[in-house]
């Protein structure tokens, strides 16, 4: 027989098929069962996988508990299976938007899910404290909170301090006490309300930093809302502002598109959304009997941080990519609403500072002095998890990831993990995000 296939095709027996699972849980899952959420696929999960596993294989009941990247664990759902079953607004998937973390639309948060694992495989505990030195809208906090685990989180940016202590507030509320309460209000005029500051905007004045947040949450109430809801609980109030800041965000972002609409119509959606999420919040805290970790909040710069030396067990935390992001800019709705300045904070913020290369080298600057102020608060043999971009300045492609590798040394860290991460659509300038893990040796050189 003349063709192609005129010999017989000869068949070989496949002996082995890989075993992602295996790997991860180096051959633990032949021991017990274990299961790997369906999306965890990407390369980098799957090494956060394998890293968090490694802290926590001869305990999988506290596994159980803290794991984000297993769906199951001793034949068992985890506690992450739950929590991010609480969806937010614009989810996909378990990583982020779940909880608290979709609250109000901020621009260059991190996943909460990768954070979670970083914890994990810093084996931090509830006798341990986290620092985020950038934390932005709160995502360290909101996750360190539901581990258990004490946290710490400095912002430059005032308006952010706010967003992050209302989202790691709300996780602990008695929901309903709250709706019931809530919905006693009337909920028209507390918008009306809020809009007076829209048309007749006052200056908040705020103390020296650093302050803690509780001191801007005072200032706000008394110099701009000292009607808005006066019986309330403050935690409360704050979610009525939060939600309120949020359609704000959203009316400015959606302006002149297809999806405009009025103002009270986004305040009222997100009304609905924000105590479906709460709900959800409750109902799966009382199902776990989860504790809240309390969280400080404080406005201050990562460059010279008001905390003392080895004072905290580990850092977890995404410094501005404001060479790419201008965070100023995105925010500018907030900042204006609460009336506070922004030329200011362009002048403080890392990354803004300057023009041309000269902004360049004055980010390589802070970015060397951020990390030297890290070392001096993180504790001896204690991690410290970076997450940040190469960006694209001209034509040239920046890696800071490199730069903090080459200084490390000269901070005391002695040991680097480095994890890549693709960025799949997003911002243009942007190809991947590095997660850098240095520890801190034991005794300073």
């Amino acid at each position: 027989m003349n063709g192609l296939f005129a010999e017989p095709i000869q068949e070989i027996p496949l002996t082995e098929i890989a075993d992602i699972l295996d790997w991860v849980t180096e051959g633990k899952s032949k021991e017990v069962s274990l299961k790997l959420f369906d999306d965890v696929s990407m390369v980098y999960e799957l090494q956060l996988a394998k890293m968090e596993f490694s802290r926590f294989s001869d305990d999988l009941r506290t596994f159980r508990q803290r794991t984000a990247y297993f769906e199951e664990v001793a034949g068992e759902k985890s506690w992450h299976f739950y929590l991010s079953a609480v969806e937010g607004k614009g989810q996909i998937g378990h990583s982020n938007q779940y909880l608290t973390h979709w609250f109000y639309p901020y621009k260059g948060k991190f996943h909460g899910q990768m954070v979670k694992a970083l914890l994990n495989f810093m084996a931090v505990n509830e006798g341990s404290t986290v620092l985020d030195p950038f934390v932005g809208s709160g995502t360290t906090l909101v996750e360190c909170a539901t581990l258990n685990v004490p946290s710490i989180g400095i912002d430059i940016n005032p308006a952010l301090c706010l967003v992050a202590h209302i989202k790691h507030r709300a996780l602990s509320i008695d929901f309903p006490e709250f709706r019931r309460t809530i919905h006693r209000l009337p909920l028209p005029k507390v918008f009306r309300q809020f809009t007076r500051q829209l048309e007749n905007p006052k200056p908040l004045q705020l103390p020296p930093v650093p302050f803690e947040s509780e001191e801007m949450v005072r200032a706000i109430w008394e110099q701009l809302f000292p009607d808005v809801a006066p019986d309330l609980h403050t935690e409360w109030r704050n979610i009525l502002l939060l939600i309120f800041l949020h359609a704000l965000s959203d009316f400015t972002y959606l302006e002149g598109t297809g999806k405009a609409k009025p103002l009270e119509s986004f305040w009222q959606d997100n009304f609905a959304s924000y105590l479906q999420t709460l709900e959800g919040i409750h109902r799966v805290r009382e199902m776990l009997s989860m504790p809240i970790a309390s969280a400080r909040v404080l406005c201050g710069d990562a460059l010279a941080m008001p905390l003392p030396d080895s004072s905290v067990d580990g850092i977890v935390t995404s410094p501005p990519y404001s060479i790419a992001l201008d965070y100023v800019k995105n925010d500018e709705h907030l900042l204006t609403y609460l009336g506070l300045p922004t030329d200011a904070l362009r002048r403080q913020m890392i990354g803004l500072k300057g023009h041309g290369k000269q902004r360049l080298l004055m980010y390589d600057h802070d970015m060397r002095q951020s990390l030297s102020e890290m070392s001096r608060v993180l504790k001896p043999l204690g991690w410290a998890a970076i997450v940040l971009g190469d960006v694209v300045v001209g034509d040239q492609r920046t890696d800071f990831c490199q730069r903090l590798l080459q200084w490390a040394p000269e901070f005391d860290f002695d040991q680097a993990i480095t994890l890549r991460r693709p960025i799949l659509g997003g911002y243009a300038r942007l190809r991947f995000e590095y997660i850098l893990l240095l520890r801190k040796g034991d005794s300073p050189k």
